[in-house]
């Protein structure tokens, strides 16, 4: 081949290189929106037990001590959902100085699950085995609430276990040779999976 030929295998070359590029880029852009768009589910569903479950409280429905107990935890719980739910930076929220860096974040993230899973234990113990959850939710006083929660309960299991699948995928495809040679992520942080304690009352 001549030198024409040969010059038009190396662009032909490098636009096929150039085109597989682009596209891990966008994928790996595409996946890191979807990380933010399943942490805001998340963060929504997670509000929505912590309003429901300091309604619970508030029904006149439960033991005095065990409204109490539940109240201090909900309303905690819907104080922090002010905050990040993960601190890994994805979100952009700026540094404040020296010493909010990457250990501030980590604490604040286990803090916050810490707190839901609290929550979640709370909940389990005051609202007891099937037969008294049944009792209380025939209530008048606590009918609707019960249900409120727990849609919101079994809706919140799913919103976590899809943000960390969405996680897993990104920092799989971010472990890529080809991603990590040529920083096709460019200075997006890890996103990082958000671990609580969720699990429904036992029936």
């Amino acid at each position: 081949m001549g030198l024409t030929e040969w010059t038009l295998v190396v662009v032909a070359a490098l636009a096929v290189v150039l085109v597989v590029l682009w596209r891990q880029a966008v994928r790996v852009d595409r996946l890191h929106r979807t990380v933010l768009r399943s942490r805001a589910t998340l963060e929504a569903q997670l509000a929505r037990r912590a309003t429901a479950a300091t309604e619970l409280a508030a029904c006149g429905a439960l033991d005095p001590a065990e409204a109490m107990v539940v109240a201090d935890v909900a309303l905690r719980a819907c104080d922090a959902a002010a905050g990040e739910l993960v601190r890994d930076g994805l979100e952009g929220s700026p540094e404040t100085g020296p010493l909010a860096g990457v250990d501030n974040g980590a604490a604040g993230a286990a803090d916050r699950g810490l707190l839901e899973s609290e929550l979640s234990r709370t909940l389990r113990t005051v609202l007891g085995p099937r037969e008294e959850r049944d009792e209380l939710a025939a209530d008048p006083r606590a009918a609707g609430v019960m249900t409120q929660l727990h849609q919101a309960w079994y809706r919140l299991q799913l919103a976590r276990r899809f943000h960390n699948s969405h996680v897993e995928q990104v920092r799989r495809l971010r472990a890529n040779s080809l991603v990590r040679a040529f920083h096709l992520a460019g200075r997006a942080p890890l996103p990082e999976p958000f671990d609580m304690d969720d699990a429904l009352p036992a029936d």
